[in-house]
């Protein structure tokens, strides 16, 4: 793994990953709260930065570390329904949850979104956050409610996506809180763009810390909120409780004051009323009329008794003591479920005895303790109450009997307790604290973690009740859970929010390392192509000084000699020797005007018709004698249509051709240059022209082919020592030929010679007829011209080109005496200098313009001003034409032969 220098520390690490799920999930578990919900999961986020450092290899360490956490078991009871498992086949399916979950996971950031902390998109950010954090975490928490619900018989479905839910939010924190936290930790083997990962370190911490926290502090603020809310219901379940027991004792007494009142009470009217009192209480379960007689009238009720039933009874239960009297059960109701008690004794019955013999009947009715019905299907708990009847015969108050009622205690109970109250609690009941519950809703009173077990007496009619509660855990589990749920999905939502903004963080400080690494290795690249530029520069001054001083010293050095010399012939030859070295030197100079002028864009190509095939004569003039002079072969093959013309910049052209043979000329020591004319018609009035020039030269190396077409430029120092040159020829060949929409080519190798090949798709016309310069038949000396000249020297040679035409010029200093002359005097022609004192040409033709038009007097700019806006701007002012300084005799005499024409015929 790239991530690792050595297979060592990948394997540690590894054995480290497959420990943290499982103990990190046991630490995690002691977070629970609502006793079943891990707020945050982070061995989710193990996992999946264990699958995406060692993809598959992770699988088997996932899988055996998520089945030993599910498999082992969690004695203490606040565990018992944390979401895990505790069987085989559930523990293996959740396991197998898990390790899907984390590849597909894996699967997503390796082969589409990349390093979470290193993502290129901020898009790729939200895709990470809501696709590998939030949709992949529903894989697990699926699996493994799912396992619970099949395999765990513990486990309730009542709440099966809630749980689900709760589960998947974990894992969502899980993911976002622990994946870039493990990521900053591992290292990073190849990483271009180091970034620190303190902010990425503390921010997770800190947000795990902030869920941990705030979920205990919810889970204990949301425990003391429910005991204080139990505590509450307490006491309302106590009032109930009481109130209940005195309707029981109310209903007791309202039969006894019924009885009271009359004095000759029958089953009828018994019945009436009990019915009434038993159709308004369910909790009552019988009411009776219990006579009290002396022991010795027993035969006489017993008859009437039977009287009144017409069936043969008898008084059941004997007295427990000699002298007590009977107090035996004469009306009943329901009678039908209750017949078998008329008749009985009730102070046969030592319990009951107790109650009737308690001081306190008199004030209040009495009950019994707890007793069990059996004459009911099931067993229930039951309690009777005495209420005593007096007679009103005597002026002593005697009790005559007793109105008394059986009173169902779960009917009590139930209606006391609400179910929800029977939700919130274990409920025992008792009598003696010591003995069983004769009441209880569950099996055992286990207090709830934060609370206690409240007690509390019902006192009534001479009995007490102990009444015992425990707060439910299940209670504080559902206690507030929509707020639970809200709670999580707010963390969840915060917790992304702040991991976008630390991701996005991550981006910008990447893009700007990138940019910064970018930057100096783009100014790294600039320095040493501008290293590179001035290197070749200043070889190109150190070739430009010795290409400069090698013309002069021909001029300097031969016009030295002519001063020495006598001889006619001698001096013709040093003179042609000095005109041809003042050639070299211009054609020098022009050459740092024409790259000048291509760098600056201000190289404008002309269109207009000509003849390649007399071009290509004059190249064959120019090449000829110095092929034969070196003893190399010159040869042209041409295959022009001869009836074609061509439309371009012949110029131009004619500057490519001549470089490039100029140069194979040059390199060529033995052997041949061939230049190689061919066209081919590609559409109509549209030919690809190819001008191949082949040598058999010196050759270039592969190597310096791309430099080649560099300005300042050559091969390599040795050839131009060797053989001279600037290194602008190709440059300006090759940069033709881009205005041109053309393509030089080179094909090369040392020693063997080289092939430069000119492509150009060119526009073809019919051949014209060309025009011919009248110099010869032309009577120029006839011309009336003026020259405006400040430099003394200048006007030597001007005046001595004339002269040689036979033409005596008018020569004045500056523009202001030319605008005069030219207002008192004729002339043909004026010959302008561009920059002169007082008044320059510019001005002064812009003056002559006022008064005399380009027909009535030409004005032929004569200056070394020779750049294009120069030009132009002179065409702009008034000029006619633009001849550049050094003058040539020749380009002087087709100027004034243009205009002699136009003057003269």
């Amino acid at each position: 793994m790239k991530n690792f220098n050595s297979k060592y520390y990948s394997s540690v690490f590894y054995i480290i990953f497959s420990l943290a799920y499982f103990f990190v999930g046991v630490i995690l578990t002691k977070l629970t709260f609502n006793s079943q919900i891990i707020p945050v999961w982070l061995p989710a986020g193990i996992a999946l930065v264990g699958c995406f450092v060692w993809w598959w290899r992770f699988i088997p360490a996932l899988f055996l570390a998520a089945l030993a956490f599910n498999l082992n078991f969690f004695a203490n009871t606040t565990h018992e329904m944390v979401l895990v498992g505790n069987s085989l086949n559930e523990a293996m399916y959740i396991a197998f949850g898990v390790v899907l979950q984390a590849m597909v996971g894996a699967a997503i950031l390796k082969f589409w979104l990349g390093h979470p902390l290193r993502l290129k998109k901020r898009q790729n950010i939200i895709y990470f956050i809501v696709v590998v954090g939030v949709l992949v975490s529903l894989i697990s928490a699926n699996f493994g409610v799912f396992a619970l619900s099949q395999f765990n018989a513990m486990y309730s479905a009542d709440n099966h996506w809630k749980n689900t839910t709760y589960w998947w939010l974990g894992d969502i924190l899980g993911v976002l809180i622990a994946t870039p936290f493990l990521l900053s930790l591992l290292p990073e083997k190849s990483d271009n763009y180091n970034i620190s990962v303190l902010p990425t370190l503390s921010v997770c911490c800190i947000l795990f810390v902030s869920v941990a926290a705030t979920t205990q502090l919810y889970d204990s603020e949301s425990r003391i909120n429910a005991i204080k809310i139990a505590e509450r219901e307490v006491q309302v379940i106590e009032n109930s409780l009481y109130r209940y027991t005195n309707r029981s004792i109310i209903a007791v007494q309202s039969l006894a004051s019924q009885v009271q009142s009359s004095p000759t009470l029958s089953q009828q009217d018994f019945n009436q009323y009990a019915n009434t009192l038993l159709a308004k209480h369910s909790f009552i379960k019988a009411l009776s009329w219990n006579v009290k007689i002396p022991s010795h009238q027993r035969q006489a009720f017993s008859k009437e008794i039977s009287s009144i039933y017409n069936l043969n009874y008898d008084v059941i239960g004997e007295p427990l003591e000699p002298n007590d009297p009977l107090v035996i059960v004469k009306y009943i109701a329901p009678f039908n479920s209750n017949q078998k008690a008329i008749g009985f004794n009730v102070y046969s019955n030592p319990d009951r005895k107790a109650s009737l013999l308690n001081p306190a009947i008199k004030y209040q009715p009495v009950g019994t303790k707890i007793i069990q019905l059996v004459q009911t299907e099931h067993s229930d708990a039951a309690y009777l109450l005495f209420a005593p009847v007096y007679s009103q015969s005597n002026e002593k108050e005697t009790i005559k009997g007793y109105a008394t009622g059986v009173f169902l205690v779960p009917q009590i109970i139930k209606q006391a307790i609400t179910e929800q109250q029977s939700k919130m609690f274990s409920i025992a009941i008792y009598e003696d604290i010591n003995k069983p519950a004769f009441y209880s809703n569950s099996n055992n009173l286990n207090v709830a973690q934060g609370s206690k077990l409240i007690s509390f007496n019902v006192d009534f009619g001479g009995q007490q009740w102990i009444v015992k509660l425990a707060l439910k855990d299940a209670f504080l589990a559902q206690h507030n859970n929509q707020l639970t749920l809200l709670l999580l999905i707010l963390q969840v939502v915060v917790c992304s929010l702040i991991l976008l903004i630390l991701l996005l963080f991550n981006q910008q400080q990447i893009a700007l390392t990138r940019q910064v690494a970018e930057r100096t290795y783009s100014l790294a690249q600039a320095k040493k192509q501008s290293d590179l530029a001035n290197r070749a520069k200043s070889q190109f001054l150190a070739n430009m000084s010795h290409e400069i001083r090698t013309p002069l010293n021909a001029v300097i050095g031969f016009s030295s000699l002519a001063r020495k010399e006598d001889d006619a012939n001698t001096l013709i030859d040093y003179l042609d020797k000095i005109n041809s070295s003042s050639k070299s030197l211009l054609n020098l100079i022009n050459d740092i005007l024409d790259i000048s002028k291509i760098e600056s864009k201000r190289l404008v190509l002309e269109r207009i018709p000509f003849d390649l095939t007399a071009l290509i004569q004059r190249i064959n003039t120019m090449f000829e004698q110095s092929a034969a002079s070196k003893a190399i072969v010159w040869k042209i093959n041409s295959n022009i249509p001869k009836d074609t013309w061509f439309v371009g910049d012949p110029m131009r052209l004619e500057q490519i051709m001549l470089n490039l043979c100029s140069n194979a000329i040059k390199f060529t020591n033995a052997g041949s240059v061939t230049l190689n004319v061919d066209t081919q018609l590609i559409a109509p009035n549209k030919a690809q022209l190819t001008i191949a020039v082949i040598d058999t030269g010196i050759g270039i190396k592969a190597t310096q082919h791309e430099k080649l077409f560099n300005a300042f430029t050559q091969a390599d120092n040795s050839t131009s020592r060797q053989f001279g040159g600037t290194g602008l020829g190709l440059a300006i060949a090759k940069e033709l030929s881009v205005l041109m929409n053309a393509n030089i080519a080179l094909h090369s190798e040392l020693d063997k010679g080289s092939t430069f090949t000119f492509t150009l798709e060119i526009e073809t016309v019919k051949a014209q007829d060309p025009l011919i310069k009248p110099t010869d038949n032309t009577n120029i000396a006839a011309l009336k011209i003026l020259v405006a000249e400040d430099n003394p020297v200048n006007q030597m040679v001007i005046k001595a080109m004339l002269g040689s035409l036979k033409i005596v010029p008018q020569v004045v200093e500056n523009g202001e005496l030319a605008v005069n002359i030219i207002k008192k005097q004729h002339f043909d022609l004026v010959f302008m200098d561009c920059q002169m004192p007082v008044m320059d040409g510019y001005r002064a033709t812009a003056l002559i313009r006022q008064f005399k038009t380009a027909e009535e007097l030409p004005i032929v700019a004569l200056t070394a001003d020779v750049m294009p806006e120069d030009k132009a701007h002179a065409q702009a002012v008034g000029f006619n034409q633009h001849l550049a300084k050094p003058l040539e005799l020749i380009k002087l005499t087709e100027c004034l032969a243009q205009y002699a024409v136009v003057y003269e015929q």
